[in-house]
Formats: C-alpha cells, structure tokens, sequence
C-alpha cells in the first residue's frame, strides 16, 4: 500500500479497474473521501491511480453498484451514506478488515448473524441431503484436528458454517457467507478458540450439537445450538453495542439500538 497525496495507492496486484475500486473504496471507509462529499474529477482521479479513462469508468460502476457512490448529470461523483452501501458485498467487509474493526462493527456482524445462522440452521435441518451432511461432517471432523493450529481451524470452522448455509437451501441465506467469515476471522484474531484446551473443547462441544441436531433433523434443537454457540463467541469476544451485551440478543429475535 503507497501514500499518495495522503490517499492510499494499493500495489498493482490486480486488474486496473480492480485497483481503483479498491483504492477509491478504502479512502471511502477511512473517511479521505467523506460521505456526502464529491469525489474528484476524472483526470485527477486517473492520475492518483495512475490508470486509462476506460479503467476509472469500470471502477465507479463497480463502487456505484455496491451502493457507494453515485454519479450525476453537472453534480459529479458523490459518496453516499452508509446506509445505501452493500454490507453484504464480500469487497466492502474485505475494506472494512483491511483498515481495521472496532467493537461496534464486529458487534453488528455477530448481531445478522444471530438474526440469521439459527434459520439457516432450523432449514437445514428439514432439507439436508446426505451429501450436504457429509460435507459438514468433513468439516466439524477438520476443526477437530486443528486443536493448536488457529489458520487451520479458522478455515474449517467457515467451511462448516458454509456447509450449513448451503443445506439451508435458501439462495439469501447462502449469501451471508461473506458475513460470517468476516466475523470468524476478526474475532479469532481477539479470542482465538485454541488458545486453550478448555476453549476448544468447549468450542467444538457447541459445534458438534449444532451438527448433531442438523443430522438428526431437529430444526429447533439444531436453531438453538446455533444461537447458543454464536452467542458465547460474542461473549468471548466481549462484542458491545450501545452499551450492552449481546447476551440481550433472543434466540430468533432481536432489537436493535437503532
């Protein structure tokens, strides 16, 4: 990453348009482009990133479709609230990790996914084939083997939790992948599960129940494990949200500060 008027230039690691959106993305989350404000003009904009007009263009198509800025007529390029940004879009949690989260964010990606993990799970329980089940299995049986090894155990634990929302059935629910692995790997990085023998096995005792459950096609006993399980990760993590604990966070349920 390179300083560039005080705006950050990423490496050319990828496509050029790639590039752009990326770099005009992180300069959007860390505020140098302000919400509300316009972004410069083309020229200026292509000389920062150092790229072709065709490029630019395909860059703020790509930002205008993930509800980041939007374009008009003798106005120019404004960056919109956040409210209108995507924040189930894969490259919007990558800007956001890359810069760094703090409590709130991280509290916000436990909260969708206590809203959304236990119906997935309930769901996945009723449509599960014995294939999808086994690839859960395949799975949980990873994070088993991954007792000292927190990259290794990151990884299977999002694989399980992928499976799940795969089984679901339901095309929205499997969109939430991106939420889900955003939360895992932030919180590990806090309170990793093999930090301990004690955490692991209580870890992995809360990820057979759900597995148990989902295989035994018990929708609610399958949704409460879930919900458990995520809610002592908030815990673990020490997630606050306006002041309180997500233990306030209902199994199916909950409401929100704002």
């Amino acid at each position: 990453m390179v300083l560039v008027n005080g705006f950050q230039r990423p490496s050319r690691t990828r496509s050029a348009h790639d590039l752009v959106a990326h770099g005009i993305g992180q300069n959007i989350m860390q505020g140098r482009f302000p919400v509300g404000s316009i972004l410069p003009g083309d020229a200026e904009l292509m000389e920062l990133f150092g790229v072709s007009r065709t490029a630019l263009r395909e860059a703020l198509k790509t930002l205008a479709a993930k509800g980041l800025i939007e374009s008009k007529t003798k106005v120019g390029t404004k960056v919109l609230d956040r409210h209108n940004w995507n924040m189930f879009d894969s490259d919007i949690l990558e800007w956001h990790l890359e810069m760094g989260v703090d409590a709130r964010f991280l509290g916000w990606l436990f909260e969708i996914r206590q809203t959304l993990e236990p119906l997935a799970c309930a769901t996945a329980a009723l449509r599960r084939t014995p294939e999808q089940l086994k690839v859960m299995h395949r799975a949980l049986q990873a994070m088993y083997q991954c007792e000292s090894n927190r990259q290794g155990f990151t990884k299977a634990d999002l694989a399980f939790h992928q499976a799940i929302l795969e089984a679901s059935g339901n095309p929205f629910l499997q969109s939430i992948g991106s939420v889900i692995g955003a939360a895992l790997a932030t919180s590990f990085t806090i309170s990793s599960p093999v930090s301990s023998d004690d955490r692991f096995n209580e870890v992995m005792r809360q990820h057979q129940a759900v597995f148990d459950a989902i295989e035994q096609r018990n929708p609610s006993g399958a949704s409460d494990a879930m919900a458990t399980l995520i809610l002592q990760a908030a815990e673990r993590v020490r997630i606050k949200r306006a002041g309180s604990s997500l233990a306030a966070i209902q199994t199916h349920a909950f409401s929100s500060a704002e």
